[in-house]
């Protein structure tokens, strides 16, 4: 017998009458995970009913498709589940993006995919395409997660294959991630953007992205962190540094070899930013120093700033 509940009734519903929902943005599920959830469901049965609507004869799921699968597999002939109204494409949609956001999160990948389609139902419904903060509201995915996400998916086809042959693998033996490929495409729209003639169009842009994956196999670039490095070679004039040098080791980080970011970034840029970050911290001391009084400073401050000036003395006179 039914129970109503908020939103559904609560039944039991055979499981071999359920279908995957196709706007369901998921598309892995890790083996570990399943098989472990699969054991729950064998000892005490499955806890948290799953959402669903009916078509027809048939029910579709909203929400559940992991608890779904395991009890197939255990060939479960039924299974809990909250039966809901049928919602229009944009709700069906951003309802498994809300739950989700609620719960685990999804691969980003997982959310980049389908993020063009909440778009195109959000604008077909609406007659406006979303902002980024009507998106982050419908899907309830945050700002942020949301820029990470456009920069997948703007990607060539091929390099979302490379990530989603990674995803299959467990989370340990992942290595070129979402994430890599994020931290590399902000480098490449900061070279973009600062020194065009680097990647003067999306070909240039394309052959970059290959050596840099190739460097980062190899083991060229150690860590997806150095990406940000080469966002700072091309912002070599916002610190004064010379210009030439970082376009030529652009020009050598984006070419087959040995030649790393960190080599580039040494070579160009890296004495200017350092003469940026210890003026900011001289500014930030001096600024600090004068918010002091006298008698609050004790012996061994003032000692240390004897030895401050003796440096900063020996420096000036060096200079002149």
């Amino acid at each position: 017998m039914a129970s109503s509940g908020a939103g559904g009734s609560l039944r039991e519903i055979p499981v071999d009458k359920i279908d995957r929902n196709p706007e369901n943005p998921r598309i892995h599920f890790r083996q570990q995970e399943l098989d472990e959830l699969a054991e729950s469901i064998r000892r005490h049965g499955v806890q948290v009913p799953i959402s669903v609507y009916r078509e027809g004869q048939r029910y579709v799921l909203i929400d559940g498709e992991r608890r779904w699968r395991c009890s197939l597999k255990l060939n479960r002939s039924s299974i809990p589940a909250i039966v809901q109204e049928k919602p229009d494409p944009l709700t069906n949609l951003v309802l498994m993006f809300n739950i989700h956001a609620l719960r685990e999160q999804w691969d980003l990948l997982t959310i980049a995919i389908k993020l063009p389609r909440v778009i195109k139902l959000y604008s077909h419904e609406k007659g406006t395409e979303p902002n980024e903060r009507e998106l982050s509201q419908e899907t309830g995915l945050s700002r942020g997660t949301i820029r990470r996400c456009r920069l997948l998916m703007n990607l060539p086809e091929h390099h979302l294959d490379i990530i989603n042959t990674e995803l299959r693998k467990p989370k340990a033996s992942q290595r070129i991630t979402e994430d890599f490929y994020i931290e590399m495409e902000r480098a490449l729209s900061a070279v973009t953007r600062y020194m065009p003639e680097s990647l003067p169009n999306e070909k240039a842009k394309e052959r970059a992205r290959q050596v840099l994956l190739e460097k980062y196999r190899e083991k060229t670039i150690n860590n997806i962190v150095d990406f940000r490095k080469l966002s700072k070679i091309a912002r070599a004039a916002r610190v004064e540094a010379d210009t030439v040098a970082a376009r030529d080791a652009l020009e050598q980080i984006f070419d087959r070899n040995k030649y790393s970011i960190n080599d580039g970034y040494e070579r160009s840029v890296s004495l200017a930013y350092q003469e940026r970050d210890l003026l900011t911290h001289i500014q930030t001391l001096i600024a600090d120093l004068r918010s002091y009084d006298v008698e609050e400073i004790d012996e061994d401050v003032t000692s240390i700033l004897r030895q401050l000036i003796e440096a900063a003395q020996d420096i000036l006179e060096g200079g002149q």
